[in-house]
């Protein structure tokens, strides 16, 4: 019942602002959503990319920007973008076109005069939930109703933070208030919406749902552009939902060097495979400016969802097998591997899986991890169809980076988190472990990577 009200509120919102893109009947309280339009509706797209995001505080400037940057590519009808966007608080705001916690909802062209969006495109709707599921249902619903297409591309623009213990679980299974706020932000975070632990997030689960319920079900490609979403946590449970993602291990810089090569790439390219590595092939120099004066690492890949699930599992579990194999007699050197691999971030436990399984390969000196490194690292080399790598950061670097991973200690692993559950009751939620069995290792070792949260300790490190 909650997404059919969220959807008719929506659509009320958009009635409101004169767009007449929806129709519907009501028997016995069904909603009727528009079908995923056919080759035959004159107005049908190539693509349509769906712009849905929140970033909160001082940065709505930034997603304004963005739009800036793609309107000069969508003089054809070929490329269609349709923005749902929520605008940030008033205590930090900085936004230009609308005003705070607005809700504005468009199609992007090139000839939109942006800062009528305010007056043309907006309702005051702060307490709509962006991190909602049915929200996001009711979006992606709209849009194919504004702006049909044969495919569809979502871009997910906000702050992100790739697996969290203390949101990537079923809500309706946290047993207690919070005792702390999380820092982290899962997939997406509402600055609007607040609890005992801090502005509400989007969940991994949340979101899928949000897609599955929709008349799109199946994305061809997702584009995080939100930090620390290249773990195989969070694209494992994304991949059966898209052909292609596009994701960073690293924070992503406020840089809109991928906005823009993306949209001027789509719009040139009619195979989207080709159109991501055109993106990926021209980022440079511009997006150097984001990473390089804070000498910091960062990373962009583009991720064939299929070859993922198809070549990286198999080795993957024989890496676990192999590690809880031999941590009786070789704890010393896996515990030495662990504390030398490349870490993405000091403040998160997310290492890289092909680094990983290099060192433990390199301190045992054991022939059978030797060959599943090589197999675990050309199964990644097949799933990553292009990249962007930077390598800024003094601290630590690798030749290329794969696909980051959790690591951590026996003991951390079954802590609770902030509502009461345990770390592993959260790891075990997701498609990875299911797949690989990964959080079996992580309730083995007694030592995990070293404490870098406070700033580098000699672990490699990529931002701290």
């Amino acid at each position: 019942m909650m997404k059919k009200m969220s959807f008719w509120l929506f659509a009320a919102l958009i009635y409101s602002l004169s767009i007449s893109i929806f129709s519907c009947k009501d028997d016995d309280d069904d909603v009727s959503r528009p079908d995923v339009p056919t080759e035959e509706q004159a107005d049908t797209a190539r693509l349509t990319v769906i712009f849905y995001g929140t970033v909160g505080e001082d940065n709505d400037v930034q997603a304004e920007e963005a739009w800036r940057v793609m309107q000069p590519y969508l003089k054809q009808k070929d490329v269609r973008v349709v923005v749902c966007y929520k605008y940030a608080k008033p205590d930090f705001f900085a936004g230009e076109y609308a005003k705070p916690g607005d809700v504005v909802f468009f199609e992007l062209t090139d000839t939109t005069d942006l800062t009528k969006i305010g007056d043309n495109y907006a309702e005051k709707w702060s307490d709509l939930a962006f991190f909602s599921e049915a929200t996001l249902s009711s979006a992606i619903d709209l849009t194919v109703d504004l702006a049909p297409a044969h495919n569809y591309a979502f871009l997910l623009y906000g702050h992100g933070g790739g697996f969290d213990k203390n949101i990537d679980y079923e809500k309706d299974m946290r047993k207690a208030d919070p005792n702390q706020a999380p820092r982290s932000r899962a997939v997406l975070y509402d600055e609007w919406i607040e609890t005992a632990a801090g502005d509400e997030a989007m969940n991994m689960y949340e979101f899928l749902r949000g897609i599955d319920n929709s008349v799109v079900p199946h994305f061809q490609s997702i584009f995080f552009h939100n930090c620390l979403m290249g773990g195989v946590e969070t694209l494992f449970d994304i991949a059966p939902f898209c052909d292609y993602m596009v994701t960073s291990g690293h924070m992503l810089a406020m840089n809109q060097a991928p906005i823009r090569q993306f949209i001027k790439a789509v719009t040139e390219q009619t195979d989207i495979e080709k159109a991501y590595q055109q993106m990926l092939g021209n980022l440079r120099p511009e997006w150097d400016k984001g990473y390089e004066p804070m000498k910091y690492n960062g990373d962009l890949k583009l991720v064939s969802s299929k070859k993922l699930m198809d070549n990286v599992v198999q080795p993957s579990q024989k890496l676990v097998s192999r590690l809880i194999e031999l941590y009786p007699t070789m704890q010393a050197q896996l515990d030495t591997a662990m504390i030398h691999t490349y870490q993405y971030l000091n403040e998160d436990n997310f290492y890289d899986l092909g680094d990983y399984a290099n060192q433990v390969a390199h301190y045992t000196n054991d022939p059978q991890l030797t060959d599943i490194a090589g197999e675990l690292n050309d199964a990644l080399d097949q799933a990553i169809l292009g990249r962007c790598d930077l390598n800024f950061s003094p601290y630590g670097t690798l030749p290329k980076f794969s696909l980051s991973v959790v690591l951590c200690s026996q003991a951390d692993y079954q802590k609770k988190t902030n509502w009461d559950y345990t770390f592993k009751e959260a790891y075990e939620y997701t498609n990875w472990h299911l797949f690989t069995d990964w959080g079996n290792w992580l309730n083995t070792t007694k030592q995990g990577p070293k404490d870098q949260s406070e700033g580098p300790q000699g672990q490699p490190v990529g931002q701290y």
